[in-house]
């Protein structure tokens, strides 16, 4: 029983900390696009 909930515990953890992997990947993704996008408007000026 032990040795289940300790797979089960690993899981979890790999399972989430992949999922927070790929929203970091997104809000930097974002991140780059909200800096071309005022670097643009600071060239227009």
């Amino acid at each position: 029983m032990e040795l289940f909930v300790g797979i089960a515990l690993i899981l979890i953890v790999f399972f989430s900390s992949s999922i927070i992997e790929k929203r970091l990947k997104n809000i930097e993704k974002q991140n780059n696009r909200v800096i071309e996008i005022l670097e643009e408007i600071r060239d227009k000026k």
